[in-house]
């Protein structure tokens, strides 16, 4: 027993220190070597937490179901870089490029010049995500480094791209309903349903889940205050607005007049 006890120590050890010098490969490499780090709780609205899993080298997105709606144009994305080998006691460059993914191709905009700082051998960097052009298309593209402008070589292989994939896309189902919950329900309120009508709800009040957002305090102000239709003919009145085509129509959206309903 006493043999098994201690054999069985020595393998752990061992399996210890071969898990420890995994990662002090992914740290450290060879020396002046980038890597992407990932956040693992990226999209979900915490407190960065950065690993080097690469299974969390991803972000996808949908400029169409967000709290602002339409009116978002960029969505910023916090990267975060390694560097293996000693700090330098001065800032290294980092020059970020893209690689094609699929056939639609997601723009990124890099709004500054990136440095590593001196003394350290980490840094998160923030770049923009333009909306894409097209409805119901999914755009992607690799995220990764441009070796010649930046004061890096190339890290681990697995490390070296961040997959991005954006989409400007609005359904119900997306949305959190149905058409038969839409037709049961919702109709009551906002009219036969269309992709321009729930375009212009989720950015005029921000509800990305239809089924909450409805059962929040400020949907009932504003429904039992006839608000919807009220805050829509404002917005028709106003010339310098874009109109709001129904494209099951080809007319303006139309949000029903329930004040004798109230």
């Amino acid at each position: 027993m006493k043999n098994l006890v201690i054999t069985l120590q020595v393998l752990i050890t061992f399996l210890f220190l071969q898990s420890c010098e995994k990662y002090e490969m992914v740290q450290y490499g060879d020396g002046n070597e980038i890597n992407f780090m990932a956040d693992y709780y990226l999209g979900k609205d915490k407190k960065p937490y950065w690993v080097d899993e690469t299974e969390y080298l991803h972000y996808e997105t949908n400029f169409g179901i967000n709290p602002l709606g339409d009116s978002l144009l960029l969505d910023t994305l916090l990267v975060g870089v390694k560097i293996s080998g000693v700090p330098t006691a001065y800032p290294r460059k980092v020059v970020f490029a893209t690689k094609k993914l699929g056939d639609n191709t997601l723009e990124i905009v890099c709004p500054e010049e990136y440095y590593v700082p001196a003394d350290t051998g980490v840094a998160v960097f923030k770049v923009l995500i333009k909306r894409p052009e097209k409805r119901n298309t999914e755009y992607s593209a690799y995220l990764t480094f441009d070796y010649e402008k930046s004061d890096f070589k190339a890290g681990t292989v697995e490390r070296q791209t961040f997959e991005l994939k954006a989409e400007n896309s609005v359904s119900l189902e997306l949305w959190g309903s149905s058409q038969e919950e839409w037709d049961g329900y919702y109709v009551m309120f906002f009219g036969d349903y269309s992709e321009t009508k729930a375009r212009y709800l989720i950015t005029k009040y921000g509800g990305t889940v239809l089924n909450e957002w409805t059962m929040t305090n400020k949907f009932y102000d504003v429904l039992y205050s006839n608000g919807f239709y009220l805050d829509f003919e404002e917005y028709k009145a106003d010339p310098n607005n874009a109109p709001l085509i129904d494209e099951n129509t080809g007319e303006w959206i139309e949000i029903p007049d329930i004040s004798e309903l109230l």
